[in-house]
């Protein structure tokens, strides 16, 4: 007890062993290297990465409030509606100039896909003597092997090969329309004893039998090339 008769509040303390030992330090050793990698230098480079980027955040948390302060105590009412009707001024002009420049693009060209037989030669070589096939007596139908020869005939088949590597892309009524509109109606005109094979010579090379193909002689090389190498 004290002079006034109090008891003296006594001091809390955590219970101390006289047995107890100071923690002893970890153990050192020398850094040295590992599969060639000097882990003394490697662990002091990042150790100086650390230190950085830790001052670096600190730093930029301090700068950040510096200037968020200073800008909101230079922006006031006046200067706050001028800055969002300027920055709302531009938004708008941006906007307009996306939507000008969607509205100019070009549109994508449509290309057609490659000539499936590369001239009016060999369209009627490979196809049209083998799917036209009809009688050519040389009376009531008339055909020239040598087609060539003939200016409104090389015109007609050349019209008609073109027609086909176009309608060919429509699956559907492609073929149909093509047979009906074109092939039938230029084909017509071309067996005509009054067409413009009226005066091709009544020989064994100008003739077929029924079910065979067209009469066909091959042109001079080069007349028509293959318009595929060209596009090419």
């Amino acid at each position: 007890m004290n002079d006034w008769g109090d008891d003296e509040p006594g001091i809390d303390a955590e219970p101390f062993d006289v047995d107890d030992e100071p923690a002893s330090p970890r153990e050192r050793r020398e850094p040295g290297s590992i599969f060639g990698v000097d882990l003394g230098e490697l662990t002091s480079d990042l150790v100086a990465v650390s230190f950085q980027k830790a001052i670096r955040k600190q730093v930029t948390a301090v700068v950040s409030q510096a200037v968020e302060q200073a800008v909101t105590d230079a922006l006031d009412e006046d200067v706050l509606d001028d800055l969002r009707i300027r920055v709302e001024t531009a938004a708008d002009d941006a906007v307009a100039q996306q939507l000008a420049a969607i509205d100019d693009a070009p549109e994508p060209e449509e290309t057609d896909p490659p000539l499936y037989y590369g001239s009016v030669d060999e369209f009627v070589r490979e196809y049209l003597i083998g799917a036209y096939r009809r009688r050519i007596d040389g009376q009531q139908r008339v055909w020239a092997a040598a087609w060539w020869e003939y200016d409104e005939a090389v015109i007609r088949l050349d019209a008609l090969w073109r027609a086909w590597e176009k309608l060919r892309q429509d699956p559907s009524t492609g073929m149909s329309v093509w047979w009906r509109d074109h092939a039938d109606h230029h084909m017509g005109v071309l067996f005509s004893p009054d067409g413009p094979f009226a005066g091709v010579k009544e020989t064994d090379e100008n003739r077929n039998k029924k079910g065979e193909p067209l009469p066909y002689t091959a042109p001079p090389e080069g007349l028509f090339p293959d318009e595929r190498e060209t596009a090419a």
